[in-house]
């Protein structure tokens, strides 16, 4: 590279629109318009019922917020190629899982080896690397910025959440590896947040990688799917989870899955156009406080009970995309 692309790479420095959830990932949760188009229901924390349409490429998106800088000051884009990179193996084995042309919960399941640890590693960027995350450790360790050019400094802040998921991400994703994984069915609609995966009654601890490994940890994966990874008291009452296993999520269990996933989300949740929880469901709970912004009242405790799916059965595709009809009185 040049002297003169450097530096133009440089005056760049913090510019960039970087996403801090996966357009791969929200394109899950997207309606098919047409070839590369796609459009998502989102709805802002600060107005819930409101809800607009939106591609994934416009939400989620929030300037310079991977950048970083050097001990020596110079700009770098490190933790955004690290993200692309994980995405790029993750993206292939979310499709295996969610296009299987017959069945919901895809038959090649456990997951090979490989295919595990592709999506284990991209599960940990998504729990460090959120707008969330950042909020809490600015929050909880203050920190004051050196000397810098304005263009540096400004990118600079970046670097103490940076360090914090380089610092992390292996060791949590060993962790998130050697649990074991549900794959389920939710009969009720799911939605997804700027959280993507959810760290039960812990979503703010002070020590994430035991938060993960002491918690229920869900991720959701489109509108009726998601993986489920039961904590340890889970795996203790009930043995048939303390290997990977299939789930079916049925009626109201399943509006606890969307409060959960709404209550961990900092600015914004997404939901697919034809699949709205808000038919069924509306927030009820004051959701995980936030002490960064002056939030103070107790969090929400979640439980839940689930069976295990039979290993040789199954749950047709078809119900992904479409609705049983309404149930009559007769009926």
């Amino acid at each position: 590279m040049g002297k003169a692309s450097v530096g133009k790479k440089a005056t760049r420095a913090g510019g960039t629109r970087d996403h801090t959830v996966p357009q791969m990932y929200l394109r899950h949760f997207a309606e098919h318009q047409a070839r590369r188009r796609y459009e998502l229901r989102v709805r802002r924390l600060d107005e819930p019922d409101r809800a607009f349409l939106a591609a994934p490429t416009a939400i989620g998106a929030e300037r310079g917020f991977y950048w970083g800088t050097t001990i020596e000051g110079v700009p770098h884009h490190a933790c955004e190629e690290l993200f692309t990179s994980l995405e790029g193996n993750a993206e292939t084995v979310l499709k295996m899982i969610l296009d299987d042309k017959d069945w919901a919960l895809t038959p090649q399941w456990p997951l090979a080896p490989e295919q595990r640890g592709a999506l284990t590693w991209w599960m940990a960027a998504q729990i460090l690397r959120t707008t969330r995350q950042r909020k809490r450790l600015s929050h909880t360790q203050p920190t004051e910025s050196p000397e810098l050019p304005d263009d540096i400094a400004r990118i600079a802040t970046n670097n103490p959440h940076l360090a914090y998921i380089v610092e992390n991400i292996a060791a949590l994703a060993l962790v998130l590896r050697n649990r074991p994984w549900g794959l389920g069915f939710s009969d009720m609609c799911l939605l997804t947040s700027d959280v993507p995966v959810v760290v039960w009654n812990r979503p703010d601890a002070d020590d994430q990688i035991l938060a993960v490994a002491q918690s229920d940890v869900m991720l959701p994966l489109d509108p009726h799917r998601l993986l489920f990874l039961p904590s340890p008291a889970q795996q203790l009452a009930d043995p048939r989870k303390r290997t990977d296993h299939f789930l079916h999520i049925e009626g109201a269990v399943g509006m606890a899955l969307v409060e959960v996933a709404y209550d961990v989300a900092d600015q914004f949740v997404v939901h697919h156009p034809r699949h709205d929880p808000w038919l069924h469901w509306k927030p009820n709970s004051p959701r995980q406080p936030r002490p960064w912004a002056g939030e103070e009242h107790s969090a929400p405790q979640y439980a839940i009970e689930y069976p295990v799916f039979p290993p040789d059965r199954n749950i047709a595709r078809r119900w992904t995309i479409e609705h049983p009809p309404p149930r009559t009185a007769a009926s």
